[in-house]
């Protein structure tokens, strides 16, 4: 027997029906004998599985919420359910960072006993070996189980220009799902967070919930609250049918065992691969989206600012290439002999978009320095840092030395005091160059006397 294959419920569902999974539609008819079904010989109580994950491509976002291609056969997005819906209004881009949230609840798991195919109906159809004329009837597998319960998927979308940031806003709400203590401070912290970046950091949540009672979660931590009480929302009644399990015929007895699916395994490995290319380029769009919701952030290769016409050419390109691809996915999920590998990527167009301006992710403009007062009057010629360009440079993430103290030092046989003592002359990394956060600046000042006179 083949892989078993867990899918999304939808209308028309039940035990005992063939199902097309390239198509996504199940038989009208049953291809199981009196598919009598029995919950499996364990004890009673819910199964609860709960991940937390960090994702940052659509196939990656479409496998945590159970959509995967290669396990779920969704290709294309053609299995239209509310959560394949769910998936794409995420709208993944590589500018943002997902920490996906996942609880499954089983209730209850019921599977066809001792399954056999309708006779005459079916193996009439398989004795001549007119499996093309099965297959329309009856699809490539069979509804074998079905799943009682519920699902919930909490997505945070983290969008910052540092990469850092986005990863470190992650580990905040990864953290909080663990620590109640953390979780009761999440939505506070957060907002902190968004009032001191300097890269435009926000926070959004999509929120999928299949059975239990529906409310409208707002705060961050709320999900997270939700996601912890779930299993007692979808008990009892509130359950749901919410996955069927699908087994090849393979596993079955057939006549003459002569069912080959040779052709269909050509067509489910082309429409994986297309499958996947459409992700990409679905991606690809939200980024073109996103760069020219952001255009003063990127420029060009060469230095030049974006150029908003030739991205939304690109943009029409891509889109155009994601009709084609769904065409193409649509031809082969219905006739073997056209499936093909399409041939363009989205690298053939990465090449040409605008990159993100400096500072790079993870790095800070160095400010300039110089004909800045570094030190102020603490005493009788005593000097301390001046604590205003301590305050502005440690809200940017620096702090600065200064390197030559020594020309502060009063000589009392010098020349009178200077007026700019402590002026900043000198500064290294220079202004405008980009150093990582947290960086030491080295500066150089103007001395307290022209002359400090004789020295020991």
């Amino acid at each position: 027997m083949g892989q078993q294959l867990k899918i999304p419920f939808v209308s028309g569902m039940k035990v005992g029906l063939g199902f097309d999974l390239l198509t996504g539609s199940p038989s009208s008819d049953r291809v199981i004998q009196d598919p009598q079904t029995s919950p499996p010989q364990t004890g009673g109580g819910q199964t609860v599985t709960t991940t937390f994950r960090l994702v940052q491509e659509t196939n990656s976002l479409q496998e945590a919420l159970g959509l995967s291609a290669a396990v779920s056969g969704s290709y294309a997005g053609f299995s239209a359910t509310a959560k394949m819906q769910f998936a794409n209004q995420c709208a993944v881009t590589q500018y943002c960072l997902y920490a996906v949230l996942a609880v499954e609840v089983i209730n209850s798991c019921v599977t066809v006993d001792a399954p056999a195919l309708v006779d005459p109906d079916a193996t009439d159809l398989l004795t001549p070996g007119k499996t093309d004329r099965f297959r329309e009837r009856f699809g490539n597998r069979y509804i074998s189980g079905l799943k009682s319960g519920g699902e919930y998927y909490a997505v945070y979308r983290v969008q910052s220009f540092d990469e850092q940031e986005r990863t470190d806003v992650a580990a905040q709400i990864s953290a909080s799902f663990y620590n109640p203590a953390l979780r009761a401070n999440l939505n506070a912290a957060v907002e902190s967070m968004k009032s001191t970046s300097r890269n435009e950091l926000n926070v959004n949540v999509f929120v999928y919930s299949a059975g239990g009672i529906s409310e409208t979660e707002t705060a961050l931590s709320e999900m997270i609250e939700k996601a912890h009480k779930f299993p007692s929302l979808v008990s009892g009644g509130q359950a749901i049918p919410y996955q069927v399990l699908l087994d090849e015929y393979n596993g079955l007895k057939l006549p003459g065992d002569n069912l080959n699916f040779f052709d269909q395994e050509q067509q489910t490995e082309c429409l994986l691969f297309n499958s996947r290319l459409l992700n990409d380029f679905t991606t690809l769009v939200n980024d073109i989206d996103f760069i020219r919701k952001h255009l003063d952030r990127f420029h060009n290769p060469d230095g030049s600012p974006p150029d908003d016409v030739a991205l939304q050419q690109a943009r029409q390109q891509c889109l155009a290439i994601v009709d084609q691809l769904t065409r193409a996915i649509s031809d082969c999920t219905r006739d073997a002999s056209t499936c093909v590998h399409f041939t363009q990527s989205p690298e053939d167009f990465t090449s040409r978009l605008p990159i993100l301006r400096e500072p790079r992710p993870g790095l800070q403009r160095v400010p300039r320095l110089i004909g800045t007062k570094a030190v102020i009057s603490s005493g009788l010629f005593q000097f301390t840092k001046n604590p205003v360009v301590v305050d502005l440079l440690g809200e940017q993430g620096f702090y600065f030395i200064i390197d030559n103290p020594e020309v502060l030092d009063f000589g009392v046989l010098g020349s009178d005091p200077l007026p700019d003592a402590g002026t900043i002359v000198g500064q290294t990394p220079a202004d405008g160059t980009f150093v990582p956060r947290g960086s030491v600046l080295h500066v150089r000042v103007s001395p307290l006397q022209e002359n400090p006179g004789p020295t020991e």
